[in-house]
C-alpha cells in the first residue's frame, strides 16, 4: 500500500506582527517560495498545497506549479 504525503502551506494575507511576512525578500526571494523550493527537494512527498486569503500566494503557486486552496476570509482572520 502506498501512502500519499502532502505538505500544507498556510500563509495568510494579512500578517499582524511582520507586514506581509512571508512575501518579503529574504536571501534573494520571498519565504513562501524558499518553503516550495524545499520541500520539493523531499522526494517522499507527492503534492505540496499552498493555503491561503492571498492574490499573490495562489500566482506563486500557479508559477511553482503547486496545489493552491483558496482560504475564506473568516478562516484567514485573527
Amino acid at each position: 500500500m502506498t501512502k500519499n504525503l502532502v505538505a500544507v502551506i498556510t500563509v495568510r494575507a494579512g500578517s499582524q506582527r511582520v507586514k506581509n511576512k512571508n512575501f518579503k525578500k529574504f536571501a534573494g526571494e520571498n519565504l513562501l517560495i524558499h518553503k516550495i523550493k524545499l520541500l520539493k527537494k523531499i522526494k517522499k512527498i507527492d503534492e505540496i498545497i499552498i493555503n491561503s486569503d492571498s492574490n499573490k500566494a495562489m500566482k506563486i503557486a500557479k508559477d511553482y506549479k503547486v496545489t493552491f486552496q483558496k482560504r475564506e476570509k473568516y478562516f484567514a482572520s485573527s
